[in-house]
């Protein structure tokens, strides 16, 4: 239950961070919960047979998910303007190659 938890503070960590716009520590957040989600899977094979242990982590996981939406809906802003610049850059650079420095 404990790695369930650290994912959750992780997800409250990442949710702040987008809020923040701090777009480096999200995806180092979200790389790190990842690494966690994975080790997750390997130790958590056998659902528990104890009920309030199977709702503890019924909620955690729902709550993951509610930032998790959270989440995206706030960095799709921050994507459509990578997107943007993204293009731009490669627009610059066709230029650059047609017409010369």
């Amino acid at each position: 239950m404990q790695h369930y938890e650290r994912a959750l503070e992780l997800t409250h960590a990442m949710l702040e961070a987008a809020r923040k716009s701090d777009w480096n520590r999200l995806v180092g957040l979200e790389k790190e919960r990842a690494t966690l989600v994975d080790r997750l899977r390997e130790l958590d094979v056998d659902p528990s047979r104890d009920t309030r242990a199977r709702e503890r982590k019924r909620h955690l996981i729902q709550d993951i998910m509610q930032c998790d939406e959270q989440i995206e809906i706030l960095t799709q802003d921050w994507m459509r303007e990578l997107r943007e610049v993204l293009g731009s850059i490669n627009a610059e650079q066709k230029l650059s190659r047609t017409y010369g420095s």
